[in-house]
């Protein structure tokens, strides 16, 4: 893997930018990856991952996108480190109305792959139905 980081990490905010969360999933997560929202249990593995966020979008009425405000990048070589970013997120949700995330997001990167993601920030998603 020869990609830097920093161009795999924007290649996953177009994905946000664009509202495709399960294919940045798909695509740029280990297959034993995991995921956490500030002090919940982890969801693991790339499957479930997908399937969480499968579930959540049937909560998105309308995506209004994603601003990043900063970001940092320790690019340890062929496609492994750390990148740390600070966002806001808009959306209308069915069970919430507006909401407005801010947050900050830790990636954690192994051979070009997302292997840990973790979500500290303001929101709460609430009970997902199948």
């Amino acid at each position: 893997m020869s990609e830097k980081l920093e161009s795999l990490h924007n290649q996953v905010i177009a994905y946000l930018k664009d509202g495709k969360f399960v294919e940045g999933i798909e695509d740029f997560y280990s297959e034993h990856a995991t995921a956490q929202e500030n002090s919940n249990p982890p969801t693991k593995g790339r499957k479930a991952m997908a399937a969480t966020e499968q579930k959540f979008q049937k909560k998105v009425k309308t995506y209004h996108g994603i601003d990043i405000l900063a970001t940092a990048v320790d690019d340890q070589g062929h496609g492994t480190g750390v990148v740390f970013y600070e966002c806001v997120m808009k959306w209308e949700q069915t069970d919430k109305g507006h909401v407005e995330v801010e947050q900050a997001v830790v990636e954690r990167w192994k051979n070009g792959k997302i292997a840990h993601v973790r979500f500290y920030g303001n929101y709460e998603p609430g009970p997902l139905e199948d």
